[in-house]
């Protein structure tokens, strides 16, 4: 237990003090051998060979490929035309730009897999559209940040990729589980903006034509073709999810050099920068979170963890709305990708001893965390919509406060409901 306490505490508390977290995670693995065999006898080629380990996956290569198609989508303008198809298919509905933001994100999501490239690209237009129609800048702000974190939920996911490779779960699997949650939380949130807009009297647009809609597609479906790409070539075995992150890829690059002609070399030599420093920061945490895995497993941390919740928890529900819980505070001080590598080595094996699907757990642990990114201190997304917005951080939190009901509701569904997350993976995969 002295072992848990030094790894666990040590290193929210150098994470606290503004340690970048690849270096509190190795510090913290340091401290523990350190405790354990004395500070001179530390084994630093082990730290370096541990550590150097854990980029050495060919499962990880696919983060900078989705890293790059989310730029990409980004600077070639597809957040237009991806606002535009959803404008002309749910603006109608009362609230009106308020769904076709959340749709917007719902479509985006398939692209970027990312929930802050979707708050800072496809974020701009929808604040901007919808304070033309008269919305209120705080509910604008509100919704936009709310629906971005629908980005890592519905596949193609970064946040799912790293799990996957840390818990040796299906990527496949994860990729699937997430698409019904994704849909119910986007209509969980449609809901909210539907009783929001009753209730102030929002603005509604007049239902598209059935010609500006299919100028709206025409416009806007080859990019929204990249998420099937991907999830049909994986299930149907043409590739890997790694291969179809570089497939998807080069397809978006063919879009954007060769169809939109949107894109100029400088910035795509920009945009390739960009998505270097995002990779080596990511692979940094990667290789930090390799050592303090293989520590914790070296001394039975995990299963030090597990004896302790048998003894005390014995329903596998229980467990989950515990661990849930604990997810959701530790998601309010730590970022979600760090959180995910802090988290899967020292959750999951638990998990499995009580009969929980890894896939399952894996959903939970990214919705847990997605809640996290509109929730302070932290909140990635809830800053960048602050500084997209220049709105007050009081007024923004205020009006985002609604629209975490929808997604607590749809996290408990999940949580208690299995066979949501698990029905397409069952169906497809087994």
């Amino acid at each position: 237990m002295e072992v848990f306490v030094i790894m666990f505490v040590g290193l929210i508390g150098l994470l606290m003090l503004g340690l970048p977290v690849a270096f509190a995670m190795i510090a913290s693995s340091a401290l523990v051998l350190g405790y354990t065999r004395g500070f001179d006898a530390i084994p630093l080629e082990m730290i370096a060979q541990r550590t150097l380990y854990g980029v050495n996956s060919f499962t990880l290569l696919a983060i900078p490929a989705f890293l790059l198609i989310g730029r990409l989508m980004n600077a070639a303008g597809i957040s237009d035309r991806v606002f535009d198809i959803a404008r002309c298919t749910v603006g109608h509905l009362k609230g009106g730009l308020g769904h076709v933001n959340v749709l917007a994100s719902m479509l985006f999501a398939g692209m970027s897999g990312s929930a802050v490239a979707d708050a800072g690209g496809l974020g701009a237009v929808e604040i901007k559209a919808m304070k033309d129609d008269g919305f209120p800048t705080d509910f604008s702000a509100a919704v936009t940040a709310s629906s971005a974190t629908i980005g890592p939920i519905i596949p193609p996911s970064i946040p799912a990729v790293i799990y996957g490779a840390l818990a040796n779960a299906s990527i496949a699997a994860i990729f699937l589980g997430s698409i019904l949650p994704g849909l119910f939380m986007g209509l969980g949130l449609m809901l909210m903006v539907g009783v929001i807009s009753h209730r102030r009297g929002y603005p509604t647009r007049a239902r598209a034509t059935l010609q500006e809609f299919a100028r709206a597609l025409a416009r806007g479906l080859l990019p929204m073709l990249t998420p099937l790409i991907i999830i049909i070539g994986i299930l149907s075995g043409l590739f890997t999810p790694t291969e179809a992150s570089v497939v998807a890829l080069l397809y978006c690059l063919i879009i954007s050099f060769g169809i939109y002609r949107s894109i100029s070399v400088r910035d795509f030599i920009g945009i390739l920068r960009a998505t270097a420093i995002d990779t080596a920061v990511l692979l940094l945490i990667i290789a930090g979170s390799a050592l303090y895995s293989w520590v914790l497993a070296r001394y039975q941390v995990t299963a030090l963890v597990a004896d302790f919740l048998l003894a005390t928890v014995t329903d596998p529900l229980m467990l989950l709305l515990l661990l849930s819980l604990f997810i959701l505070l530790i998601g309010l001080f730590v970022d979600s990708v760090p959180a995910l590598f802090l988290l899967t080595p020292l959750l999951v094996p638990v998990v499995v001893q009580y009969g929980i699907d890894p896939v399952h757990f894996g959903v939970l642990m990214i919705f847990n965390l997605m809640i996290g990114l509109i929730t302070p201190p932290v909140g990635t997304v809830l800053f960048t919509i602050q500084k997209i917005t220049n709105l007050p951080l009081s007024s923004l939190i205020r009006a985002t406060l609604p629209f975490y009901i929808p997604l607590l509701a749809v996290l408990i569904l999940i949580t208690c409901f299995p066979s949501i997350v698990m029905f397409l993976p069952d169906l497809v995969l087994r």
